[in-house]
């Protein structure tokens, strides 16, 4: 007899806190690869800043882009999908009007997230903007993973250790209104967002004088597993880099990062880009497109274990 086996919709959001990274070039060639591997990927453009992945992916304007769905002039995501001339791939257009996107009220970022979740795709692919803004961080947190964007430069490294913290700290005040307990959302503004405290710092605190507010908050963190991708390195000192990332995020922030991969650097990533070709099938031999490529069959969905069917109530 046959098992009955659910598929658990992977929903990736691609992230960094500095410009630069490669967070569009990652998400389209992700989302390309994604769809060539199972057929019904979507991928969101959601940088508030300046969005182009249409342009990344050769689509042309068809008057239908995020803007539509903020405003109420569409009902869903959906309706605004647009075709791809890649196999199984269809692209959410951002909107050139940032305002729409950058004062979402808290309604309509839940109806978002909620049309994002309810898109019929195996996959949806988020490319996030820049910046630990609310709106860019409660689209990180939800996607399971999250990816977050590196380049072997210390600014780069710096931002993201800010972003992964302001993550947490998200995460944690979420929990706290969740629970209606304002006292436990007054001490992670004090003990986390006020001050340069590491994670560690704070819980290791928060533990010899409120074990309970200690162990609830450290639950609270539990279900996010960010990916960490280093991004044009050049030796295999960039490379530890990445690992080096990924120790000190698990030993002082306390999250469960792992290495999802380190893309090398080459020069003809800006080749392809002005002719506006995707990497993957411009150099599908090279080493970046096979590192793509395996990140892609480690991202593809899979059958959703029994453990994960019932999971713990999402606050965002």
């Amino acid at each position: 007899m046959a098992l009955n086996k659910t598929i658990q919709k992977t929903i990736l959001a691609v992230g960094g806190g500095k410009g630069g990274t490669g967070k569009s070039f990652l998400s389209a060639n992700l989302a390309i690869e994604l769809g060539a591997l199972q057929g019904d990927v979507v991928i969101i453009d959601a940088d508030l800043g300046g969005p182009n992945l249409h342009t990344l992916l050769s689509v042309k304007d068809n008057g239908k882009d995020l803007g539509s769905f903020i405003k109420n002039s569409t009902s869903s995501l959906e309706e605004i999908m647009t075709d791809t001339s890649y196999p199984g791939l269809k692209l959410i257009r951002g909107s050139e009007n940032s305002l729409f996107l950058a004062n979402l009220n808290h309604f309509k970022k839940l109806k978002l997230i909620r049309q994002i979740r309810a898109l019929p795709a195996g996959s949806v692919v988020i490319d996030l903007g820049t910046g630990s803004a609310y709106n860019t961080l409660d689209l990180f947190i939800i996607a399971k993973p999250g990816i977050l964007v590196v380049t072997p430069e210390p600014t780069a490294v710096e931002n993201t250790y800010y972003f992964l913290k302001s993550c947490a700290v998200r995460i944690l005040k979420l929990y706290a209104q969740y629970y209606r307990n304002t006292e436990l959302a007054q001490k992670v503004a004090q003990g986390l967002e006020n001050n340069s405290n590491t994670l560690r710092a704070f819980f290791d605190s928060l533990a010899s004088t409120d074990a309970q507010s200690n162990e609830i908050l450290l639950a609270a963190l539990k279900n996010f597993k960010p990916y960490l991708v280093v991004n044009k390195t050049r030796s295999d000192k960039d490379v530890l880099l990445g690992r080096s990332i990924v120790d000190v995020v698990r030993k002082y922030f306390l999250l469960e990062m792992d290495l999802l991969g380190a893309i090398p650097y080459d020069e003809r990533v800006h080749w392809s880009l002005k002719k506006f070709v995707p990497f993957i099938l411009e150099y599908p031999e090279s080493s970046v497109s096979e590192t793509i490529k395996a990140m892609a069959r480690k991202l593809a969905p899979r059958p959703v274990p029994a453990s994960e069917k019932n999971p713990s109530p999402q606050a965002v």
